[in-house]
């Protein structure tokens, strides 16, 4: 499929060689083009943004490509121009459901590929820092995961779209918190054939174990038992011998902290947040109940690490939340 320029009528083959291109016609709107002005309270408005997003919703589905185009543009000049943030912040947080949800719309409709044409015009790999609407990529990216998994099994889910929440979680900086908390859906990958999703959290457990904790949350709604069995090699594994620093209390190591991903299992009101503005446990009617031997093996685990010495002689799982 050929995308064409709106701006200078020039056709490309693939959007990534559209989003590139040096179009000199182009006159990029900027945020203080905006029929409202950007403040505090996040009422953002950008016309052409609006009207692409209009369009996705009555069902011109490639309308999202210029609209997540616009989205990304606006926000880099909004942070060109904006030392203080606050017009950045004013216009991300305007927009970051609405396209997220348009590119989810537009997905549902197309099918994976026009996703996988978006993935690619707006790879984290390519340039530093990843682009400023991965955020928005990312929800789409974990909704598809999720969905997919719930409707068609784990072998459905596009391995790309595993390649692509790893990816961002590991070439996201240390101030796109938003971005690499969208990639926490990468859990509900665990067991798939094709991508080595349970190597690849063993791998990030020393680098980034707060990321590897919060996709194991993801992964019990998926695959308890798949899940635990992860839990019990990365608590067991000595090798992972970092620790973390908590104000007036000791250092808890990051075998530890690995057990707060359980924090919620027997919770009715805890279920994972992410992806963000979808809440996917409504939307399938999903009903998660705790194996009772997941349930034993958590705890003879806690048991023989020694992780149960600070905890209550009847603790219950939400006792190792940290």
């Amino acid at each position: 499929m050929a995308h064409e320029c709106e701006d200078c009528g020039e056709s490309f083959e693939t959007l990534t060689r559209l989003r590139l291109h040096d179009c000199e016609d182009t006159t990029t709107p900027t945020p203080s083009d905006a029929a409202e002005p950007l403040t505090d309270d996040r009422n953002a408005t950008v016309p052409e943004l609006d009207d692409r997003l209009d369009r996705v919703a009555a069902g011109e589905v490639d309308a999202i490509f210029g609209a997540v185009a616009t989205f990304e543009s606006e926000l880099s000049t909004a942070l060109d121009e904006d030392e203080g943030g606050a017009t950045y912040r004013d216009l991300f947080w305007a927009y970051y459901e609405p396209i997220s949800d348009g590119i989810d719309e537009a997905t549902r409709s197309r099918g994976w590929t026009l996703l996988e044409e978006l993935l690619g015009a707006y790879d984290p790999t390519i340039d530093e820092p990843i682009p400023l609407a991965t955020p928005a990529i990312a929800n789409a990216v974990g909704r598809t995961v999720i969905r997919t998994r719930l409707t068609d099994g784990v072998e459905a889910i596009p391995a790309g779209a595993l390649d692509y929440l790893a990816a961002v979680a590991v070439e996201a900086g240390e101030g796109d918190d938003v971005a690499r908390e969208e990639t926490h859906a990468y859990g509900w990958g665990i067991g798939h054939p094709d991508h080595a999703v349970v190597s690849r959290l063993h791998d990030r457990a020393s680098a980034d174990v707060f990321w590897v904790n919060a996709v194991l949350e993801h992964a019990f709604y998926a695959d308890q038992h798949a899940a635990v069995d992860v839990l019990e090699r990365l608590v067991r594994d000595e090798s992972i011998d970092g620790t973390f620093s908590r104000p007036m209390r000791d250092d808890m190591p990051y075998r530890r902290f690995l057990l707060d991903c359980v924090y919620g299992l027997q919770a009715d009101d805890h279920w994972p947040t992410t992806p963000r503005y979808w809440d996917w446990d409504e939307a399938f009617d999903h009903a998660f109940e705790l194996d009772e031997t997941v349930e034993r093996r958590i705890r003879n685990l806690v048991a023989e690490t020694g992780f149960d010495t600070d905890l209550p002689d009847d603790w219950e799982l939400r006792d190792l939340g940290v």
